[in-house]
């Protein structure tokens, strides 16, 4: 539980440094014009206003714990989980606290939770796609590594929110031979004798391929997991017809996938399908605060 709060501790604290809410004008004017005393408990609630997908469920954790640690101390009521469908108008929560509590972690934690929730969201869309396809075995839906540096352990928290499945978390979380990494070394046969002899046993090794030509070489070569990197669908119909006899390699496609072309990858054979817009290209889901 703590290591999933941490990341929301992290950039809340991030965002209220970078406001400096230690001379929020707006806020002290506001309470004096009206005669708010600073110990007084008000209740905000929080609310979505469009479709989508709840993933702030660990930041309102994160806040119980900062606003305890920073003399802002808030009560916090989850009226909803991560993954919740949300739809507009629909309650998520409600704080109780004093008045500058909630004004100084509202508009941090909307916009993280708005970014999160957004992930959430568009993921959701893609597994639901994927799986209403009818498919005898559905591909698993991932992530990339296309996230904001920093903003990994939320976008990665809220795409499994979504009903994806995880990816390489980091560059040792997977071996992954790439155009770059092939061509350094000389040959796909290359690259996966080289990764063979490097990496622990417990790492299957992944390459990317580009065209039919490579696809065949990866096999050869004995590459367990092989990316159809850019493939048109008629080309992965094409690889597909190729993975029988292969035993158990997985086959990943990635490159340009949107949510509007997904049905023509949606091919049964295809094990993985990635996305790098999961994470790179957030609309983020619209929420308020109301006190």
């Amino acid at each position: 539980m703590q290591s999933l709060i941490q990341p929301w501790k992290k950039w809340i604290l991030t965002g209220i440094e970078e406001d400096s809410t230690t001379f929020d004008w707006t806020a002290r004017a506001t309470a004096r014009a009206r005669g708010v005393d600073a110990e007084k408990v008000i209740t905000a609630t929080l609310i979505s206003k469009a479709n989508g997908i709840w993933a702030g469920e660990m930041g309102l954790k994160a806040l119980e714990l900062l606003g305890s640690e920073h003399g802002l101390p808030l009560k916090i009521e989850a009226l909803l989980q991560d993954g919740a469908e949300l739809s507009p108008k629909q309650k998520i929560c409600t704080w109780t606290g004093s008045p500058e509590a909630i004004v100084t972690f509202e508009r941090t934690f909307i916009n993280l939770a708005s970014y999160t929730s957004g992930i959430a969201t568009r993921t959701h869309a893609f597994v639901n796609k994927a799986r209403a396809k009818g498919l005898k075995t559905p591909p698993r839906i991932t992530a990339t590594r296309k996230t904001l540096p920093g903003y990994r352990d939320l976008a990665i928290q809220s795409t499994l929110i979504g009903g994806a499945h995880p990816h390489r978390f980091n560059l040792a979380g997977g071996l992954l031979l790439k155009e770059n990494h092939i061509a350094a070394a000389g040959s796909i046969a290359g690259a996966v004798r080289n990764a063979r002899e490097t990496i622990p046993h417990l790492l299957k090794i992944e390459i990317e391929v580009r065209n039919i030509e490579e696809l065949r070489e990866a096999i050869n070569a004995g590459a367990e997991v092989i990316m159809l990197d850019n493939f048109s669908p008629s080309l992965v119909r094409e690889a597909v017809r190729l993975k029988h006899g292969t035993g158990n390699v997985i086959f990943e496609v990635s490159g340009g996938i949107q949510l509007e072309n997904l049905d023509e990858y949606l091919v049964e054979g295809v094990d993985v399908i990635s996305i790098g817009s999961l994470t790179h290209s957030v609309i983020a889901l619209d929420l308020s605060l109301l006190v």
